[in-house]
């Protein structure tokens, strides 16, 4: 019995190496497509096949021998090779180091070993770029560093006017299609969306997806070359055509959400997730007995159990992200309806990644937060619920650290968390930059969501006015002394262990530091800046506001060059600004904020956060407790519930069609190119 691994590599490079956002997510769609693929080809080839791990980009299964393995690897690669021209994907293969009669008895061991096969295998093969040579003189396609190719009509469209785009983003474009597609048969079927949207709501998210493709371009394509794909478009589908490109919702009419100034990238990630795939059989020993049986199918003891495990965990997991996904996207859609009444039918989320236990997301520059806020909600809320995820937790895990194979309280389990960043930039400005940047505001957001004994789920931004500056360290380190992000979603008690934090240095001073504020605490600050607690509470001066929060930017860059007179001085400079700022306006508003230093967040969440979203946030203490045990959390400020997660195992289901077959599909060959 053999081990075989697939995996997409290089995901990143593949899906973004376009600012076309249309074509970031076919590539993302197209990851997606490895396994069931894999799957379809086994059964081609006459392989006995058995899923071991199944995620986005990723497979591991068993086969009967080594033959088999070299056949199936070579199946899914040619087929990859021949439809997916830019897509990197490798397979290795070795063998397990037990048999036993029946189902294979996967070990920790041989998914490590597997897995250090790979990598092994990754330093010695040439990359993927090396396809697609360009020297010496060939002329690259339109948004892209691949060559161009002449253009095809791939899945029943064809790229708009005469612009030559490469052969991988001619194949992603024509996917986006399928993925939209796909998305909203997903949202319809999901409870929380019809509730937010009602009738219509496929239509209208197909609508919204076709428009935003457009709107969130860096570039946006040329009205003639709009004119001439809607004419060509609109000839196949009268024509009688099967699956025309965008039938289903292009037509005369087509929804705008006007001109976006901001758009936000917001990049999700789910903490611990790669801890508990490195260490199965500690987390499912950390399962009572009885509950692993029912949701999992089989003792612990059984042979197959591990693999139960992993298929099973991988199976709730994408649930749980796309539940939330849904609950945070019918959020943002109720707030856009509110703030814009009926004036723009459409609803600013575009997913760009989405699966496994993280995803990205494109929406406008005020819904960022707030789909944020309501996602870890949702997510925290389908994890704690969930018969398995709930055992999985930083609570759990922290509980059996100390020798238990399993708790034994039920107070021990509690929700799954997750970290959120995101950058907020201007329209124009590259994708893959804001992507970056996001990326790095999660890994600080877990700096304070994994700290041991005060695990939670974080979110923090950055609004980013031009690209001089672009590494998330180099942006945040002139305002950490000042500003409360990264934000806890929920407080979280102080450990009864823990001491004062001396990571800073000096430069924690006097002063302790704003962050890890909850994120509850920082609305209800936020509308008392803005004057929204009553009809008589007045609101903070911009002016003011932008004063202090110079003279803190000042001062940090004094006492970061060792000019402490300096610092000193502005500190007393900004006090009398606060003193003045409590005369003027009174103390009721002035001992709400009650540090001056929060100025500097709430000047841009004033701006970032819809007067709809903080009224309906007002209903949330700022001392809201930790989700733990079997409680929900907080429901999203939204007033949408959530549902459970599914308590039945994985089951398999058969791969979907994509619409590509290896008789029509696109070369790479030089005459193309």
């Amino acid at each position: 019995m053999h081990l075989v691994m697939l995996e997409t590599n290089g995901n990143q490079r593949y899906v973004f190496s376009s600012p076309r956002q249309r074509e970031n997510v076919g590539g993302s769609y197209l990851l997606t497509m490895l396994a069931p693929w894999t799957l379809a080809l086994a059964q081609q080839e006459g392989i006995e096949a058995t899923e071991v791990s199944v995620s986005s980009g990723k497979i591991i299964l068993t086969v009967p021998d080594e033959d088999s393995a070299r056949r199936l690897i070579g199946a899914v690669t040619r087929r990859v090779l021949a439809l997916v021209p830019g897509m990197d994907v490798t397979g290795v293969f070795s063998e397990l180091s037990t048999e036993v009669d029946g189902p294979p008895a996967i070990t920790e061991a041989d998914l490590s070993g597997i897995h250090v096969v790979s990598g092994r295998y990754a330093l010695s093969r040439p990359p993927a770029e090396a396809r697609f040579p360009q020297a010496p003189f060939l002329q690259r396609g339109h948004d892209s560093v691949l060559p161009a190719a002449r253009t095809r009509r791939i899945l029943w469209t064809t790229p708009p006017g005469d612009t030559r785009y490469s052969l991988a983003s001619q194949v992603k474009r024509a996917c986006a299609v399928r993925a939209r597609r796909q998305l909203v048969a997903q949202a319809a079927s999901d409870e929380i969306m019809r509730q937010a949207l009602g009738g219509g709501a496929i239509k209208l998210l197909a609508d919204s997806l076709y428009s935003l493709e457009r709107a969130f371009d860096a570039d946006r394509e040329t009205q003639e070359e709009e004119l001439a794909h809607k004419i060509r478009e609109q000839a196949a589908e009268d024509s009688g055509m099967e699956d025309p490109e965008d039938a289903d919702h292009e037509g005369e009419f087509q929804p705008s959400i006007g001109d976006l100034s901001k758009i936000a990238v917001v990049h999700i990630d789910g903490n611990g997730v790669g801890a508990i795939m490195r260490e199965l059989q500690k987390h499912a020993d950390l399962i009572p007995h009885e509950i692993f049986k029912d949701t999992i199918g089989c003792d612990k003891d059984d042979p197959d159990s591990l693999r139960r495990f992993t298929l099973d965990v991988n199976s709730r997991l994408d649930h749980a992200v796309k539940h939330s996904f849904f609950t945070a996207w019918a959020a943002v859609a109720q707030i856009w309806r509110t703030e814009h009444r009926a004036s723009r039918r459409v609803i600013p989320v575009v997913p760009i990644l989405l699966g496994g236990d993280d995803l990205t997301v494109l929406t406008e520059g005020r819904c960022a937060l707030p789909f944020m806020e309501t996602y870890l909600r949702a997510y925290e809320s389908a994890t704690s619920q969930d018969p398995v995820l709930r055992y999985l937790g930083p609570h759990t895990s922290s509980a059996g650290q100390d020798g238990a194979e399993q708790p034994e309280d039920e107070d021990a389990t509690g929700p799954m968390t997750a970290a959120a960043g995101a950058a907020i930039v201007p329209r124009p400005f590259p994708f893959h930059l804001a992507y970056d940047l996001s990326e790095k505001l999660v890994k600080k957001a877990k700096g304070i969501g994994k700290k041991k004994g005060r695990e939670c789920s974080t979110l923090t931004y950055h609004v980013l006015f031009d690209s001089t500056i672009v590494d998330a360290e180099e942006l945040i380190k002139d305002y950490e002394n000042f500003t409360a992000r990264p934000y806890r979603l929920n407080e979280v008690p102080e450990a009864p262990t823990s001491a004062p934090s001396t990571e800073d240095g000096d430069q924690q001073s006097q002063q302790p530091p704003l962050h890890g504020e909850t994120w509850a605490q920082i609305c209800a600050l936020t509308r008392h800046f803005r004057g929204l607690i009553s009809e008589d509470s007045p609101a903070f001066p911009r002016t003011r506001a932008a004063r202090i929060r110079g003279l803190l930017s000042d001062m940090a860059l004094a006492a970061a060059q060792g000019d402490t007179s300096k610092a000193e001085e502005l500190e007393k400079t900004i006090e009398t600004e606060w003193e003045d700022a409590r005369r003027v306006l009174g103390d009721g508003l002035i001992d709400a904020i009650e540090d001056p230093r929060y100025v500097f967040d709430l000047l841009e969440l004033a701006d970032l956060l819809p007067t709809s979203y903080l009224d309906q946030a007002a209903s949330i203490t700022a001392t809201s407790a930790p989700a733990t045990g079997l409680t929900s959390t907080s429901a999203p400020t939204t007033g949408l519930t959530s549902t459970s997660a599914p308590t039945t195992g994985l089951t398999s289901t058969s791969a979907p069609a994509t619409g590509l077959t290896a008789t029509s599909a696109p070369t790479t060959s030089q005459e193309d190119q």
